[in-house]
C-alpha cells in the first residue's frame, strides 16, 4: 500500500487544515482537504486587501480602494484566486508530507461546509520508490581503435574539399557523381511526392546529384547502389524495399520503384599534396595532416562511445530501479515528443495537416520512448536528491545553448520566450538537473573516466 491515511490535523503555512489521503491505484490518489471558516476568511482577506494596493478602479487613487467596492467589482476574480490559493495549499502540503511526484490533476471537487470548503483533489502521482544500489553498478570502459584505413579516408575527405570533378563518358564506378532525375511510384503506380508529408528525397528529386555506391550517405539505398555502371542518357528502374519500422510512417513496410534518368557522370580527381595544398591545409607536412586526421577520428569516436556509455548507464538504472508510472505521464511525454516531431517536419517544408492524417500512429509509435523516458526523469530526480546535485547557472547557460544548437533556434527570441513562460524555465531547470545527475554518475562509474578526469587535475 502507497498510500496511507496520515492524520486529520497538520500544519499547512500557518493554518489548521484537516486531511484525508486514500489510494485509488498505485498511480492515482484521492486528497481530501478541509480548510475551516476562521482559515477561508484569513484567505479572503488577504486577497482583498493585495486587490485593494494593486487594482485600477476609476474614481479611486490607487491603493486607497475601499474593500467593498473590490468585494463587488472583483467577486468572480476574488473567487478564482481562492479557489487556487486552496489547490496549491493542498498540493504544497501533500509535497510536505510525502515524496509522491504529482503528475496531474485529474478532477478537482469543491464543497462548501459551514462558512469553509471541502477541497477534494484526484491527483496521478508517481509514488514513492526505493533506489537500488546504483553507485554499485559499472559501466565497461571504452576502447577507441583508429584503423589505417579510416584515417587515409580522413584525409581523403579532408582534400575533396579542394577536388575537381571532371565529366566522363565512360560507366560510372563507386565513388564518381551521378546527375540524375528520378521519380518513386507506389505498387498502385501512385507518386511518392503526392504525398506532402513524405520528404522530396524520397519521392521525385530533378537534376540532383548522387555518389555512386556511397554506403554511409542517408537517401534511397537501391538509388545510390543503381547508379553504379551507368552512362549518360541511359534509364533504368530500381525497386526499394523499406522496413517496416522505418522512421517514415506512409513508407513503412512498403515497396517503391524508382524510374531514374541518367544526365552525367563526373569522376571526383583529388589534389595533390604538394607544399602549396599542406600549407593550405594548415599543416607542414604529409606525417601532420596524417597525425590531425587520426586526432579528429579518435576525439569523434570517443565522443560516440561516451554516448553510448551514457545509453547503457539508463537502461541499467531504468531496468535496476522499479517505478511506477501514470499512464497520464507517458500520454503527456509522448504528446511532448510528437510536438517536437512536427515542428521539426515543419521547419522542413512539410505542412502540418499533411501529418495530422497519422497523428495517432506517430502519437502511438512514441509512447515506449516516452515511458522510458519519464521512468529514467523519475530516477534521475531521486538520485539528484541523494548526491545533492542542483544545476548552477553556467549549467542551465550551457543547456540554453545545447537547446539553440539542437533546435536550430533565434537565441534571443528563445530567450525571451523563456522569459515569459514559467513552464519553460521549470522545464530547462529539470532537464539540466538530470543532465548534470548523469554525467555525475558517469564519472562515479566508468573507470576510464575517472582515469580521465584524475590525468587532468594532475596536468
Amino acid at each position: 500500500m502507497y498510500y496511507l491515511l496520515l492524520g486529520w490535523i497538520v500544519r499547512v503555512t500557518n493554518s489548521i487544515v484537516k486531511e484525508e489521503i486514500k489510494n485509488i491505484s498505485d498511480t492515482c490518489l484521492n486528497v481530501v482537504y478541509i480548510f475551516d471558516a476562521d482559515e477561508i476568511a484569513t484567505e479572503n482577506k488577504s486577497i482583498v486587501d493585495k486587490l485593494c494596493k494593486e487594482a485600477d478602479v476609476p474614481g479611486f487613487r490607487k491603493g486607497k480602494i475601499p474593500s467593498n467596492i473590490i468585494l463587488s467589482k472583483f467577486a468572480d476574480g476574488i473567487k478564482k484566486q481562492l479557489d487556487s490559493n486552496i489547490i496549491n495549499k493542498t498540493l504544497n502540503a501533500l509535497n510536505s508530507k510525502t515524496e509522491w511526484n504529482v503528475v496531474s490533476i485529474v478532477d478537482i471537487k469543491r464543497e462548501d461546509i459551514d462558512g469553509g470548503i471541502v477541497c477534494t483533489l484526484t491527483l496521478d502521482v508517481i509514488p514513492e520508490f526505493a533506489l537500488s544500489d546504483y553507485k554499485s553498478l559499472s559501466i565497461d570502459p571504452i576502447n577507441v581503435v583508429v584503423e589505417e584505413h579510416e584515417i587515409q579516408n580522413e584525409v581523403r575527405n579532408t582534400l575533396r574539399r579542394y577536388a575537381k570533378y571532371e565529366v566522363v563518358k565512360r560507366k560510372s564506378k563507386i565513388g564518381d557523381f551521378v546527375k540524375l532525375n528520378y521519380t518513386g511510384r507506389f505498387d498502385d503506380g501512385s507518386i511518392v511526392a503526392d504525398i506532402k508529408s513524405i520528404p522530396s528525397i524520397y519521392g521525385t528529386q530533378t537534376n540532383t546529384w548522387e555518389e555512386a555506391g556511397n554506403a554511409t550517405i542517408p537517401g534511397v539505398r537501391a538509388i545510390i547502389d543503381g547508379i553504379v555502371k551507368v552512362k549518360a542518357g541511359e534509364k533504368k528502374t530500381v525497386f526499394q524495399q523499406f522496413e517496416t519500422n522505418f522512421e517514415i510512417v506512409e513508407l513503412a513496410g512498403k515497396t517503391v520503384s524508382y524510374d531514374l534518368e541518367i544526365i552525367e557522370v563526373r569522376e571526383l580527381i583529388l589534389p595533390e599534396l604538394t607544399d602549396d595544398m599542406l600549407q593550405t591545409l594548415g599543416v607542414k607536412s604529409q606525417d601532420e595532416l596524417y597525425e590531425k586526421s587520426k586526432l579528429l577520428l579518435t576525439n569523434h569516436k570517443t565522443s560516440q562511445a561516451r554516448f553510448g556509455q551514457r545509453e547503457k548507464l539508463v537502461i541499467k538504472l531504468i531496468e535496476s530501479i522499479d517505478v511506477k508510472i501514470p499512464e497520464s505521464a507517458i500520454n503527456q511525454e509522448a504528446t511532448n515528443l510528437m510536438n517536437e516531431f512536427v515542428d521539426r517536419k515543419v521547419r522542413s517544408g512539410t505542412r502540418p495537416q499533411d501529418i495530422t492524417k497519422n497523428s495517432q500512429a506517430i502519437f502511438n509509435s512514441f509512447k515506449p520512448v516516452a515511458a522510458q523516458r519519464v521512468k529514467i526523469g523519475a530516477i534521475l530526480d531521486k538520485i539528484a536528491k541523494d548526491e545533492k546535485i542542483e544545476p548552477l547557472q553556467g549549467d542551465i547557460e550551457n543547456m540554453i545553448w545545447q537547446d539553440v544548437y539542437t533546435r536550430k533556434l533565434d537565441v534571443n527570441k528563445y530567450i525571451v520566450e523563456l522569459r515569459k513562460n514559467n513552464d519553460k524555465i521549470v522545464d530547462l531547470r529539470r532537464r539540466t538537473l538530470r543532465g548534470k545527475t548523469l554525467d555525475h554518475l558517469m564519472h562515479m562509474l566508468c573507470k576510464d573516466l575517472k582515469l580521465e578526469n584524475d590525468m587532468n587535475h594532475e596536468n
